[in-house]
């Protein structure tokens, strides 16, 4: 009788064990259902007023830049124009035309640097309007969140799919990258 309450309580114990130590979910079909919410990107980004803000004053930028460019790279190719019709009259030297035709490279590459600068001007203000309107659209969807209970909020649309917003409890980035780096 000794050994069967002894090999009952052992069983029982070890049960006991497995259900203590088995890790628990993050969450269970008996917790409260998440409140998810979506918007239309596409939407979004018509519709916004920071956004069309930001494009008409980025569209201003890049016609000065323009402009800019325009006024600085007409005198070089005044230049480059009255070296390649002088080489071209007929009556420059073999010297003289290799010394022009250098400084038209010259100029050329000038040209080049001047538009590469231009170019990246302009990426770096784009970036700079995209980093503006993504921690306003953070900061506004997060209030906005948390004034309505929303665990979290979903974008749909052409401008593809995703999580704008997500309550700490549903990121379960740390659990995923543990359980990947775990199976290896």
């Amino acid at each position: 009788m000794n050994k069967v309450i002894l090999t009952v309580v052992g069983v029982w114990l070890i049960a006991l064990s497995f259900l203590l130590l088995k890790p628990k979910p993050k969450f269970s079909s008996k917790s409260v259902a998440p409140i998810i919410a979506y918007v239309h990107g596409d939407s979004l980004h018509s519709g916004m007023n920071l956004i069309t803000e930001l494009e008409v004053t980025l569209q201003k930028n890049v016609e000065q830049v323009d402009s800019l460019l325009k006024t600085e790279a007409a005198p070089l190719q005044q230049e480059a124009q009255e070296l390649v019709s002088y080489a071209n009259s007929g009556s420059a030297s073999e010297d003289e035309i290799q010394i022009a035709q250098q400084r038209v490279y010259e100029i050329e590459a000038i040209l080049q640097q001047m538009q590469a600068e231009a170019s990246k001007n302009v990426q770096l203000q784009e970036q700079t309007m995209q980093t503006t309107v993504s921690a306003f659209l953070n900061k506004v969807l997060s209030e906005y969140a948390e004034e309505n209970n929303i665990d979290l909020i979903l974008n749909w649309g052409l401008s593809g799919e995703g999580v704008l917003y997500g309550t700490e409890p549903y990121n379960v980035t740390a659990e995923v990258l543990e359980k990947l780096n775990s199976t290896e």
